[in-house]
């Protein structure tokens, strides 16, 4: 059975390249049938924070990426490593290693005068067992280069040279990345190891771990790192930032992870996905080396597709539940709301901020849009309306026809109209078409909206 895993290290939050890693390999355990664990690397005790940790779990269950098992926490582990080092001392593939840091320096030092890169010398390979502090390494036993099969990038050579006795366990007892790592895969019989392609080097200090320990290897699978859009390392000013900040922001969770599946993987032209899509189409093979480029305004559009596609009772939900009204309207007003407005938004947000601004108790005008439109040259054609909408039936197709034949009244294109209209109606310039806009609100507040507006056109022009 296929099983993968997502490793965080909860010295900070859950952002789009973490998650992008953590969707890859949960769609591919989803497509073969298989399973996906989350293990929380927290071996650094001062850096990592339960407030991380409850991030992490926070941002993947509001994406829906299930894993199967118990969370497994490497601070639980120490006891467990510091076994298995001392099983590979037994069996001759590690040794305690006393070398102060003062001597770790003068050695690099000496090395790099003498033109070598710079590692450990293994000079205490042979030492008697003594009294003090002492690391643990593993003996590097690579007579061959190192061949690294990796399902994106092929075979990745790491010469023999480049290897040395690394540390696996430190001083403290707290167990280094490479060590850990590859003991939690091995325990958690993980088949295919998904991670960024910085890892690429690592994976032949874990492939000789994995010898010396007689482990099976995993099927490594490195990702190419996501850039920003100006082609530097991706950061927090380009969108790396706490996942959660983009739930705050009003994106659906479908919606990121379409826009992520895409960022190193595609199936033909295919631009949106359902997640179930996404599972059945989803094969490494169509895995890209590129690095690829975090574009927001696509997110955004991603968004908007997914939001038209998104049940309206969803939306309704989501409106009443975070709406600052104290009056809400009918269920048919808000569904109406919601069917025309969520074809102009990219965000839920945006969604929000228009229906607590057309139905809101204080109704405010924006300054700016009432200075350029609502003018003298207005002003008659409104009073008209204000009688006019007293009578007519109150649906998009009646309304339509009395502004069309009050244009034609005072010689004037619907243009010339509709936007005073809009800002007199919904305090702004944006809006989906007037005459559907007015139907979504009440005929009297409509048309105390426009009373105020012929009011402010008057006091303007005193």
């Amino acid at each position: 059975m296929i099983r993968t895993r997502f490793a965080p290290s909860p010295t900070g939050f859950l952002h789009i390249g973490g998650v992008r890693t953590a969707l890859y390999s949960w769609l591919f355990a989803k497509s073969k049938g298989g399973e996906f664990l989350l293990r929380i690397e927290d071996t650094d005790l001062e850096r990592s924070t339960q407030e991380s940790v409850d991030a992490i779990l926070e941002g993947m269950n509001w994406l829906g990426l299930d894993f199967e098992e118990e969370v497994v926490f490497q601070s639980n582990r120490f006891d467990i490593y510091q076994k298995r080092a001392e099983e590979l001392i037994e069996s001759g593939h590690a040794y305690k290693c006393y070398c102060t840091p003062v001597e770790l320096e003068e050695m690099r030092s000496e090395q790099i005068k003498m033109g070598k890169n710079p590692g450990y010398d293994g000079r205490c390979r042979d030492k008697a067992e003594q009294a003090g502090d002492c690391v643990i390494r593993l003996k590097s036993e690579a007579k061959e280069d190192i061949i690294v099969n990796d399902l994106v990038y092929g075979q990745i050579t790491v010469h023999k040279e480049e290897l040395d006795d690394f540390i696996i366990l430190r001083s403290n007892g707290v167990p280094t990345y490479h060590f850990a790592v590859v003991i939690d895969d091995n325990e958690s019989e993980i088949t295919h190891v998904l991670r960024g392609d910085d890892h690429l080097k690592n994976s032949a200090k874990h492939i000789q771990i994995m010898d010396a320990m007689g482990y099976d290897r995993p099927q490594f699978i490195h990702l190419p790192m996501i850039l920003g859009s100006d082609g530097s390392r991706l950061s927090k000013r380009h969108g790396a930032m706490n996942i959660l900040e983009y739930k705050a922001q009003g994106f659906l969770p479908e919606a990121v992870l379409n826009y992520l599946v895409r960022l190193g993987w595609s199936f033909g032209d295919q631009e949106i996905f359902t997640v179930e899509e996404m599972i059945d189409k989803f094969d490494v093979k169509n895995l890209n080396k590129s690095s690829a480029k975090f574009d927001l305004e696509k997110l955004k559009w991603l968004n908007q597709q997914h939001l038209m596609n998104t049940n309206n009772s969803d939306l309704a939900e989501f409106l009443n539940l975070h709406t600052t009204l104290k009056s809400k309207p009918t269920t048919e007003t808000l569904i109406s709301f919601i069917e025309a407005y969520k074809p102009r938004v990219n965000s839920l947000n945006e969604l929000l901020d228009y229906f607590d601004s057309l139905y809101a108790e204080d109704f405010i005008v924006d300054d700016a849009a009432a200075q350029k439109f609502l003018k003298a040259t207005i002003l008659e054609p409104l009073q008209d309306l204000v009688v006019l909408l007293d009578q007519v039936e109150w649906k998009p197709e009646s309304i339509h026809q009395i502004i069309t034949n009050t244009c034609d009244k005072h010689n004037i294109g619907f243009g010339k109209i509709g936007q005073p209209l809009r800002v007199a109606i919904t305090g702004g310039t944006q809006s989906p078409s007037i005459d559907v806009t007015i139907t979504l609100l009440d005929r009297d507040n409509v048309i105390s909206r426009l009373k105020q507006a012929i009011q402010y056109i008057g006091f303007e022009n005193v």
